[in-house]
């Protein structure tokens, strides 16, 4: 009776996670650039894994790392010239305060008070060159292979970096629609086809529809688990009072 608890209860822990998970995608439903993130495979062996070790069993199962979809979202006009869009694979790349190099999707720039196209958080967008792209004239034009026209004058070439998201480990999601790369990552050509778009946003890649659906889908798993306690719980209370009471 005990076991069937302990199983009805590492079935609830990954739908915690999951929970968390999708409340996060559809929360950022409208955020430019964000990508959508799925956890259950690692959450459901982490469960079977924490409901061996409560039996006394070894855990054999190697837990999976959360996995995010990069897949391309659609596009918002803007008509910002300091917007920019990728059409492809690859990242744009924006540098902070303490030279940390960070990966992003979101496109929003605007220009900072000694003219360096900056992101929400300050951060520097790079160059090929890995430095900072700064605006001084009056038109900024941005071609489809990144380079960077002052006034019709080439200055720069937008820098983008490429990864292999197959492999692993994967670049780390920090918030904000950023992403770092840890030191095992290696960094690959970047993609030729890949179109820098100029006046246009990426918008999320999260389909609401889809959410809620799972949404309603984890919480109905989740009553389901707890249904299942409650019910052995009811059933073990009955056999201490009951079956052992002796007329």
């Amino acid at each position: 009776m005990i076991n069937g608890i302990y199983v009805a209860a590492g079935g609830m822990t990954p739908r915690i996670v999951q929970i968390d998970n999708v409340s996060n995608n559809l929360a950022n439903a409208s955020t430019h650039g964000f990508k959508k993130s799925g956890v259950f495979l690692r959450q459901l062996i982490d469960a079977q894994n924490s409901l061996d070790r409560a039996m006394g069993i070894e855990p054999t199962q190697v837990s999976e790392d959360v996995r995010v979809d990069y897949s391309q979202g659609t596009f918002d006009n803007t008509n910002n010239a300091f917007d920019i869009a990728l059409n492809g694979s690859g990242f744009l790349q924006v540098r902070d305060s303490a030279g940390d190099v960070y990966y992003s999707r979101d496109g929003r720039f605007h220009l900072d008070q000694n003219g360096f196209l900056v992101n929400s958080s300050g951060m520097f967008l790079l160059d090929n060159l890995n430095n900072p792209i700064s605006f001084l004239g009056e038109e900024m034009a941005i071609i489809e292979n990144g380079d960077v026209f002052v006034d019709g004058v080439n200055t720069t070439k937008i820098g983008l970096a490429e990864f292999d998201l197959n492999d692993y480990p994967a670049l780390q999601n920090i918030g904000k629609g950023l992403f770092s790369k840890p030191a095992a990552v290696n960094e690959i050509p970047s993609n030729p086809d890949t179109q820098l778009m100029q006046g246009y946003l990426e918008d999320s890649n999260v389909n609401q529809i889809t959410a809620m659906v799972d949404m309603i889908e984890v919480f109905r798993a989740f009553e389901l688990g707890q249904k299942s306690i409650q019910i052995q719980d009811q059933t073990l209370q009955r056999v201490v009072t009951e079956v052992g009471v002796v007329k």
